[in-house]
């Protein structure tokens, strides 16, 4: 048994970057990485199914969920329909791909009133498949986050019955946020059972993920992959338009790892 890697592709790229598409789809049939991390903008299903459904044929993904940056804010009441609108395209390509994980971030706003509104959302979606993903607590300067600590995702995957998405970085960055202990921090987030992992590298002492690619940044992978057991990783990082050279080595140092810790 071993981990699997996954990496990224958006619907944006089908648009702009049709040959970026096949060369990444290629490095999976390849056996370099395991799937696909589908990032869904809202209104793209209609104009993009048909295409999608081919490229993606027998190619194993996970469907990431439109966010704030997509308008998405389910934090917010007065968005709900919205919220839930944007959101179904991310369903609908789950059911096209057979994907049994859509992952999901909580809204905008640190406050138990903007959790509780989030979990109210959340189960309005009533989709087994949504995975919640943590988030740094300060990722821009006008605003602050919820669902950044432990015990934050606790209560929306026992409240919402969902599955969690354990992002690394992201758990660093509201550590350095919040002032917390980072071992033990690390340890509750991954005692919550995660079903999939987001990773990259970054510095360890800011509040914002750069999704550097691995040992581009200083944090310490080796110790991180003690973490990791036969579970699904998405590899995070930052690719330049035609530059599928560091995403290669981004799965073979990542697998090098994984061997050393076993």
């Amino acid at each position: 048994m071993s981990n699997k890697y996954g990496i990224v592709l958006e619907t944006k790229d089908f648009e702009k970057s049709p040959n970026e598409v096949d060369a990444v789809l290629e490095l999976v049939r390849n056996e370099v990485y395991d799937f696909v991390q589908f990032v869904v903008a809202p209104d793209t299903y209609e104009n993009l199914q048909a295409i999608v459904k081919e490229k993606f044929d027998n190619i194993k993904a996970v469907i990431h969920a439109p966010f704030f940056m997509d308008g998405v804010n389910l934090s917010d009441p007065d968005l709900l329909n919205s919220n839930l609108r944007k959101l179904s395209d991310a369903q609908k390509f789950a059911d096209d791909l057979k994907s049994d994980v859509i992952v999901l971030h909580p809204g905008i706003g640190d406050g138990e009133n903007f959790l509780d509104e989030t979990i109210r959302q959340m189960k309005m979606l009533n989709d087994p498949r949504i995975a919640v993903e943590n988030l740094p607590y300060h990722p821009r300067p006008q605003y602050k986050m919820h669902g950044t600590t432990p015990e934050q995702i606790k209560k929306i995957i026992n409240e919402v019955g969902c599955n969690f998405c354990f992002d690394v970085a992201h758990a660093i960055c509201a550590i350095n946020s919040l002032k917390l202990d980072a071992d033990s921090t690390l340890t509750k987030f991954n005692e919550l059972n995660p079903i999939i992992y987001h990773l990259s590298d970054g510095d360890n002492c800011v509040e914002v993920d750069y999704h550097l690619h691995l040992r581009k940044g200083n944090y310490v992978l080796r110790k991180i992959f003690k973490l990791f057991s036969d579970l699904r990783i998405v590899l995070e990082t930052r690719r330049k338009e035609g530059d599928l050279e560091a995403c290669v080595a981004d799965v073979q140092f990542a697998k090098t790892l994984e061997s050393s810790t076993v």
